[in-house]
Protein backbone atom coordinates (compact mmCIF):
# COMPACT_ATOMS: atom_id res chain seq x y z
CA UNK A 1 0.00 0.00 0.00
CA UNK A 2 0.89 3.53 -0.69
CA UNK A 3 1.85 6.61 1.42
CA UNK A 4 -0.18 8.89 -1.29
CA UNK A 5 -3.75 8.03 -1.77
CA UNK A 6 -6.46 9.70 -3.89
CA UNK A 7 -8.73 11.93 -1.73
CA UNK A 8 -11.18 13.24 -4.63
CA UNK A 9 -12.58 11.95 -7.76
CA UNK A 10 -10.54 13.47 -10.38
CA UNK A 11 -7.37 11.40 -9.65
CA UNK A 12 -7.38 7.51 -10.29
CA UNK A 13 -4.40 4.82 -9.20
CA UNK A 14 -3.91 2.11 -11.29
CA UNK A 15 -2.21 -1.08 -11.33
CA UNK A 16 1.87 -0.20 -9.54
CA UNK A 17 0.12 2.64 -7.68
CA UNK A 18 0.45 4.48 -10.61
CA UNK A 19 -1.68 8.39 -10.72
CA UNK A 20 -3.66 9.57 -13.47
CA UNK A 21 -6.19 12.08 -13.71
CA UNK A 22 -10.16 11.39 -14.57
CA UNK A 23 -10.66 14.66 -15.90
CA UNK A 24 -9.00 17.19 -18.13
CA UNK A 25 -6.72 19.52 -16.48
CA UNK A 26 -3.16 19.61 -14.58
CA UNK A 27 -2.35 17.49 -11.66
CA UNK A 28 -0.61 19.32 -8.74
CA UNK A 29 1.63 17.91 -6.23
CA UNK A 30 1.56 20.21 -3.31
CA UNK A 31 3.19 19.38 0.73
CA UNK A 32 1.53 20.60 3.60
CA UNK A 33 2.46 20.11 7.34
CA UNK A 34 1.07 17.08 9.31
CA UNK A 35 0.05 17.44 12.61
CA UNK A 36 -1.25 14.51 13.89
CA UNK A 37 -3.98 13.92 17.19
CA UNK A 38 -1.47 13.15 20.29
CA UNK A 39 -4.16 11.46 21.43
CA UNK A 40 -4.30 8.94 18.57
CA UNK A 41 -2.19 5.48 18.05
CA UNK A 42 -0.87 7.14 14.46
CA UNK A 43 0.67 10.19 16.48
CA UNK A 44 1.50 8.46 18.65
CA UNK A 45 3.49 6.19 16.88
CA UNK A 46 5.03 9.18 14.48
CA UNK A 47 6.13 11.21 17.77
CA UNK A 48 7.82 8.39 19.19
CA UNK A 49 10.68 8.11 16.86
CA UNK A 50 11.15 12.07 16.13
CA UNK A 51 13.39 14.23 17.40
CA UNK A 52 11.86 17.77 18.88
CA UNK A 53 10.78 20.40 16.75
CA UNK A 54 10.92 18.01 13.50
CA UNK A 55 8.29 18.90 11.10
CA UNK A 56 5.84 16.15 8.91
CA UNK A 57 4.94 16.58 5.83
CA UNK A 58 1.99 15.03 3.83
CA UNK A 59 1.81 14.76 0.56
CA UNK A 60 -1.28 15.92 -1.69
CA UNK A 61 -2.37 15.08 -5.25
CA UNK A 62 -4.68 17.10 -7.06
CA UNK A 63 -6.07 17.88 -10.38
CA UNK A 64 -6.79 21.51 -11.68
CA UNK A 65 -8.98 21.41 -14.20
CA UNK A 66 -9.17 23.39 -17.10
CA UNK A 67 -11.69 26.44 -17.21
CA UNK A 68 -14.90 25.27 -19.49
CA UNK A 69 -15.72 27.73 -22.50
CA UNK A 70 -19.38 29.58 -21.63
CA UNK A 71 -20.71 28.34 -24.72
CA UNK A 72 -23.80 25.68 -24.20
CA UNK A 73 -26.76 24.97 -26.61
CA UNK A 74 -30.40 25.15 -25.00
CA UNK A 75 -31.90 21.23 -26.24
CA UNK A 76 -35.09 21.38 -24.91
CA UNK A 77 -36.82 23.72 -22.28
CA UNK A 78 -38.80 22.29 -19.44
Amino acid sequence: MSNVSPTYVDVGMGRRNVLYALEDGVVRYTKEVYVPRPKTTEGWFLTQNLPKGSVIYKTFINVVPTPQEGRFRLQELL
